[in-house]
């Protein structure tokens, strides 16, 4: 853990995490439960859900321990080592069978509401740049704009999808920015890193996802916004919940 950062940031971080864990399985017990499956199979889906999760948080908890991701001068970077399989998962994810079923029950507008936890997240960083510990360039006072996603996500979710006041074209056009969005902030990111590829030259540099638990931001945070766009995406031009 990089001692530099106050609890309190930290703290905020563990609120993030334990807030996307939370919808994954509240949403997970209501489609199951809508799609009616058997109490066996559901509660084995839940499981083998937490397993994967948790085993995942956890591994990329110990890589981070171990100091693995600390060398920035390799090529690739050694942060792949998380982001890759994360890619992959969110791939798998999207294009399941059973989630595409999920998918079907669940109210569309809640794919779009938990895309908030991005104003959280947006604080983060905020107060992690007021600490000298992340560039400028990767907060709102800079080039990341992802907050204007989190901030418009209830209205978008609201007004689109649940009361359908406004047509469902402009949710499809809100989740494709949002795509765009969190690209710019990672691709940003991954510039602000004291790599071969870095291009913003400006301190501190980016070498705060390299400990445990900020190695979570590229592991999980960050494709679950991503697998939230998409399956929002796919939820909205299939089907008409």
């Amino acid at each position: 853990m990089n001692p530099n950062v106050p609890f309190y940031i930290t703290a905020l971080l563990f609120l993030i995490a334990g807030i996307l864990l939370f919808s994954i399985f509240y949403a997970m017990n209501y489609a199951l439960d809508k799609l009616e499956i058997q109490k066996q199979e559901k509660r084995r889906a839940l499981i083998i859900t937490a397993v994967l999760l948790f085993g995942w948080l956890i591994l990329t908890s110990v890589i981070a321990f171990r100091g693995t991701l600390l060398d920035f001068t390799s090529t690739p970077p050694k942060i792949l080592i998380v982001v890759v399989p994360a890619a992959l998962a969110v791939i798998y994810i999207s294009t399941s069978a059973r989630v595409n079923e999920m998918i079907k029950v669940i109210p569309s507008g809640w794919l779009v509401y938990i895309q908030s936890f991005r104003v959280l997240m947006e604080i983060f960083l905020w107060l992690l740049f007021l600490e000298n510990i992340i560039p400028r360039q990767m907060t709102f006072e800079g080039l990341n704009y992802d907050v204007l996603v989190g901030l418009s996500a209830p209205f978008i979710a609201y007004y689109a999808l649940t009361e359908k006041k406004w047509p469902r074209i402009v949710a499809v056009l809100w989740n494709i920015a949002g795509l765009l969005l969190v690209t710019n902030i990672f691709i940003i990111a991954l510039l602000s890193t004291p790599s071969p590829l870095r291009q913003f030259f400006n301190e501190p540099s980016n070498t705060i996802i390299a400990y445990f638990p900020f190695v979570w931001i590229p592991a999980f945070i960050v494709p679950f916004a991503y697998l939230m766009h998409v399956l929002s995406i796919k939820q909205i031009t299939r089907y008409n919940n």
